[in-house]
């Protein structure tokens, strides 16, 4: 299963989706076409030399992301291509011989509360290879549209990072649960 999913999660098998879909009419947008929406968001479809049309390309994906999203080698190649989200803050804990990733809390109460939220922060993440989906790319391509309000995001969310004080984990021991104070700096998005 797991096999199937990488393979059909690779960026250029995850495009033979639009295939027989770029006319297709969307829904209350008065007869916005797919390809059309692609095309405003800086993804034009393939043309032959002999100027037949055919599908998309990875590259002609990466040409609708921002240039802040995408990660180039040293000569200009697109080597990853990245998306903003919200990234849960890790505490690496060892146990029974290895190491266990623990979410982090600002607040014992958050810790133990059972409605207590993470701490997360919003980044720019790397697509992994077999973690594409249409979604993932249309997301890009959105937040590519409005890049100055993503990158906005970011910093808020780096300087609420560096306002939380403390940072608190939990710890079962048994069926007990206790929360633990710990070093801040040995936190990990």
């Amino acid at each position: 299963m797991r096999g199937i999913l990488d393979l059909t999660g690779r960026e250029a098998q995850v495009l033979k989706q639009f295939e027989g879909i770029y006319s297709c009419k969307l829904p209350e947008t008065d007869g916005l076409t797919v390809e059309s929406w692609m095309e405003a968001h800086g993804v034009p479809r393939f043309v032959t030399p002999k100027g037949n049309k055919k599908g998309y390309t990875p590259a002609l994906i990466a040409g609708g992301f921002n240039e802040a999203m995408l990660l180039k080698s040293d000569a200009g190649k697109v080597m990853g291509t990245c998306i903003y989200k919200n990234v849960a803050a890790k505490y690496m804990h060892e146990e029974n011989g290895g190491e266990k990733a623990l979410r982090v809390y600002a607040s014992e109460d958050a810790a133990l509360s059972a409605d207590g939220k993470a701490i997360s922060k919003y980044q720019l993440v790397q697509i992994p290879d077999n973690n594409w989906s249409v979604r993932v790319i249309l997301r890009g391509l959105i937040q590519s549209a409005h890049h100055a309000s993503e990158a906005e995001k970011v910093e808020k969310s780096a300087k609420a990072w560096e306002d939380v004080k403390e940072c608190w984990v939990v710890i079962a021991e048994g069926k007990e649960r206790k929360a633990v104070k710990v070093d801040k700096n040995r936190v990990v998005f």
